[in-house]
């Protein structure tokens, strides 16, 4: 698969079937996904995001559709409403999109799975309260897709990004430095660089993330190789724009 990284430098990751199925049949269990659902999708198949989609209908053995056509609110959410779909996965510019046109969601929908990156507190809010069910993940392609999402039964509380259910496949630790890592089963399997196929060596992966674990959840703190330095303390931009872009809202 494809993938920037955390980095920002491409790669490929070579993940197995075997890991790529249990990784779908945790997140099936996870979000209650039967023979009756209908897992439909919108993200591109040549990134986890998009195949994992496709695996987690295969691996339930339950009803699968392709939108297949470029982005467009109002479109997909026709197509959602038409094909009845119960589960799917959105990056948080699109979950963006579909609160700004005001649109509200088809009631088939039982889980959206928002990856990809940060999708604020405000936007997530604004999303459920017309009827989107969006659930905070993280995850990475290296694992397969997601590590962490949000349980079904947090759509009754007030959308918050974090904390994240560590997915019971996952052993999760972080080093003294604050960096996540973790082992389990739906690790990928090494990396394509050059033609030339590089194994993974160890059964922990250390990310390039920095987390807080608590009572089996996981917090996201960032990319270590986005801090920078200011008048020598370490300051993370992302999360400075996240709270810049909750006040211009307010």
């Amino acid at each position: 698969f494809d993938t920037s990284g955390s980095s920002g430098v491409p790669k490929q990751v070579a993940i197995s079937k075997k890991a790529l199925l249990v990784s779908a049949r945790a997140v099936n269990e996870h979000l209650g996904v039967g023979s009756e659902s209908c897992w439909g999708l919108v993200l591109p198949l040549n990134h986890v995001g998009g195949f994992g989609v496709a695996a987690r209908a295969h691996e339930a053995g339950c009803g699968f559709q392709e939108f297949g056509r470029r982005w467009e609110p109002v479109n997909v959410r026709k197509w959602l409403e038409e094909h009845e779909i119960t589960h799917t996965s959105l990056v948080p510019t699109q979950v963006y999109d579909l609160v700004k046109e005001h649109l509200r969601a088809p009631v088939s929908l039982q889980a959206i799975v928002v990856g990809g990156g940060h999708l604020d507190s405000a936007i997530g809010q604004a999303a459920r309260n017309l009827g989107w069910p969006v659930l905070a993940s993280y995850g990475m392609t290296e694992a397969s897709s997601q590590i962490a999402t949000q349980a079904p039964d947090s759509l009754k509380q007030p959308y918050q990004s974090a904390p994240v259910s560590l997915l019971p496949i996952w052993d999760a630790r972080v080093s003294l430095e604050e960096i996540l890592e973790i082992s389990g089963p739906a690790l990928f399997s090494g990396y394509l660089s050059g033609g030339r196929f590089i194994p993974r060596e160890n059964d922990w992966y250390a990310t390039t993330d920095r987390a807080l674990l608590e009572n089996g959840t996981i917090t996201p703190m960032g990319r270590v190789d986005a801090l920078v330095k200011i008048l020598g303390e370490l300051v993370d931009p992302e999360a400075i724009e996240q709270e810049l872009s909750v006040l211009s809202q307010g």
